[in-house]
């Protein structure tokens, strides 16, 4: 019972009656993977699908320079694996647990009959890589149209978006992404980063601590972009460390 309730929590199979959620056990073997230990790598055929029951992920890249970029951190129901179910090729990136992780592992074979009996995964599946589609064209068009100091008040703002705090006194962001996972979710370099975060402190929007931010005025910063409801950018940032205070000043 409690994997169904794992599943069910995974976007694809939500709403999805009891029975057809559970009968996808049939096709699952449950994986675990210790702090510190790699799921897959980026240069490995992909031949398993893996639902995070418990547990993060964290989804990287290494590039020529032995540098490594956060992709994102995958926690509690989401799955990997899943955009190259209709391909023979590889991963592309590696996956690393940061904390004690168990998953539900499907063979790609089995996850192809999953979606022969039951096609209404499939549309979901299809309807899901729509969504994604349409926010890298957006982040595509984004580039194009916000210059980065935008790009970077837009992405403070997302930061603080869900969050309960008094507009009036000042937010602080504590234990925020680094600046090179920043750099990268808003398409541009950790130099140029810093530049246009220089420039919010010249003009006594923000401050910038070492892992902290603190935005003075979020009404200010709402005042200089078109905020959108959607999220511009297609990268999910390590949320899961970000703390948010509201504190007067």
């Amino acid at each position: 019972m409690e994997n169904c309730d794992a599943l069910a929590k995974v976007p694809y199979f939500r709403g999805l009656e009891e029975e057809i959620v559970c009968s996808i056990l049939e096709y699952s073997s449950v994986k675990e993977i210790p702090r510190g230990k790699y799921l897959f790598t980026a240069d490995e055929i992909c031949n398993h699908l893996y639902i995070i029951k418990k547990g993060l992920i964290e989804i990287c890249q290494i590039g020529e320079d032995g540098k490594k970029i956060i992709l994102h951190h995958a926690g509690e129901g989401a799955f990997l694996g899943d955009t190259i179910l209709f391909d023979d090729g590889k991963y592309g990136a590696d996956a690393y647990a940061i904390k004690d992780s168990e998953l539900l592992g499907i063979e790609k074979k089995n996850f192809e009959k999953l979606i022969h009996n039951h096609p209404e995964i499939g549309i979901r599946m299809l309807t899901d890589f729509g969504k994604r589609i349409k926010k890298l064209q957006s982040f595509a068009a984004g580039i194009a149209l916000y210059d980065v100091r935008k790009r970077i008040i837009r992405l403070l703002l997302e930061l603080v978006r869900g969050e309960t705090v008094n507009s009036k006194n000042a937010i602080i962001l504590a234990n925020v992404p680094t600046q090179d996972e920043m750099a990268f979710r808003i398409g541009t370099v950790r130099e140029v980063l810093c530049r246009g975060l220089h420039k919010l402190e010249k003009d006594n929007l923000i401050r910038v601590k070492r892992g902290e931010i603190v935005i003075y005025d979020i009404n200010k910063l709402k005042n200089l972009v078109h905020e959108e409801e959607e999220s511009l950018f297609p990268i999910t940032l390590p949320m899961n460390r970000l703390k948010i205070v509201s504190e007067a000043f």
